[in-house]
C-alpha cells in the first residue's frame, strides 16, 4: 500500500520553511521527504522552468519508501501556498493532513527573495526596478515567474487553506516569532503534530544566511540545477552543507533595502496584511505595518 505524506509545509518562500524542515527531519517519530521541494501537488510548477517538480506519482511516492513506523510523514513545498489548486488536490488525496504555513513580513520576505535570485543569477536589475516592473502587472500566480512582490500577498492563500482544511488542521507560523524563540515555536509545532518529544537537547542552527559565491566556478555551480540534484543524490546533508560552506561560499553582510522600495511595498501590502490579521484573530509582529 503506498505511503502518502500527512504533513505539508506549504510556504511562504523565504519565511522559515527550510529551517523548520531541517529541524523536523531530525526529530524521532517524524519522516521528512529527502527532497525538500517536490512540488507534486502544485500545478503552477508543471512545465515551468523556474521550479523543479516531481510530477510522476510513482516517483513522488518513492520519496517515502523508507518510512517505517513514523507517525508524521512530511514534505515542504513553498509553491503550495499560492497555487490555486494545491489545497484541494492535497485534501482530495489526504484529507486529514496537517498544514503548516510560514509567514514573514512581506516587505522583508520580498527583499530576501530578491537576494536569493541575485545569488543565483536570476536578478539582473535592482530591487527597486524589479518592484516597478512587477506592480503594474495583472496578478496571475499560475504563470508568474517573478515572485518577489506577489508571493507576499498572503490573505487569499491562507484563507483558502483554512476554508478547505479547517483551523484545527492548519498551523500558522510567524517567522519573526520563530527566529526569536525557535525552541518555543518547535514545541508548539510538535504539540500540533501530536509528537510527544521534549526538545531538551535543542540547539539553534542557522540554515539560511547571506553569502556570495567565492568565485566564477562557484557562481557557475550555484546557477546549475543539475549540480544541486547530483549533490542531493550522492552526498549526505551534513557532508553537502560542509563542503558548500568550505569551498563555494563566503559570508557577507546582508545588503540593506532602499527606502523607496520599502515605502512602495508597505503601501502595496497594507490592506492585505490588515485582512490577514483579522482572519487570524491576532496581532502580527510586523514592524513595517504596526
Amino acid at each position: 500500500m503506498p505511503v502518502w505524506p500527512n504533513l505539508f509545509i506549504v510556504g511562504a518562500a523565504k519565511a522559515g520553511s527550510t529551517s523548520l524542515y531541517n529541524y523536523l527531519k531530525n526529530i524521532p517519530g517524524i519522516y521528512m521527504s529527502p527532497i525538500k521541494e517536490p512540488n507534486f501537488f502544485a500545478e503552477m510548477t508543471h512545465n515551468n522552468p523556474v521550479w523543479s517538480t516531481i510530477d510522476d506519482k510513482e516517483k513522488y511516492l518513492r520519496l517515502f519508501h523508507k518510512v517505517r513506523d513514523e507517525k508524521i510523514i512530511g514534505e515542504a513545498s513553498v509553491s503550495y501556498l499560492h497555487d490555486l489548486n494545491a489545497p484541494r488536490r492535497i485534501h482530495q488525496r489526504v484529507p486529514d493532513s496537517r498544514i503548516i504555513i510560514c509567514l514573514r513580513d512581506p516587505v522583508e520576505r520580498g527583499f530576501s527573495h530578491y537576494l536569493h535570485f541575485k545569488r543565483n543569477g536570476l536578478a539582473k536589475s535592482s530591487f527597486l526596478q524589479n518592484i516597478k516592473n512587477e506592480l503594474p502587472k495583472k496578478l496571475d500566480f499560475s504563470s508568474r515567474l517573478n515572485p518577489l512582490v506577489w508571493f507576499g500577498l498572503y490573505y487569499e492563500s491562507v484563507k483558502r487553506y483554512l476554508d478547505i482544511f479547517g483551523s484545527k488542521q492548519v498551523k500558522i507560523l510567524i517567522f519573526e516569532e520563530f527566529i526569536e524563540d525557535e525552541k518555543k515555536t518547535l514545541d508548539g509545532i510538535l504539540k500540533f503534530l501530536g509528537i510527544n518529544n521534549p526538545l531538551d537537547d535543542f540547539k539553534s542552527e542557522v540554515h539560511n544566511y547571506e553569502f556570495t559565491p567565492r568565485g566564477q566556478v562557484s557562481e557557475f555551480i550555484f546557477r546549475r540545477k543539475l549540480w544541486h540534484k547530483i549533490a542531493i543524490n550522492l552526498l549526505s546533508d551534513s557532508t553537502r552543507i560542509f563542503w558548500k560552506k568550505k569551498l563555494l561560499e563566503k559570508k557577507q553582510e546582508k545588503p540593506k533595502m532602499d527606502s523607496e522600495s520599502r515605502q512602495m511595498l508597505i503601501k502595496f501590502y497594507k490592506d492585505d496584511v490588515l485582512k490577514l490579521q483579522t482572519l487570524l484573530g491576532r496581532k502580527i509582529p510586523w514592524k513595517n505595518f504596526f
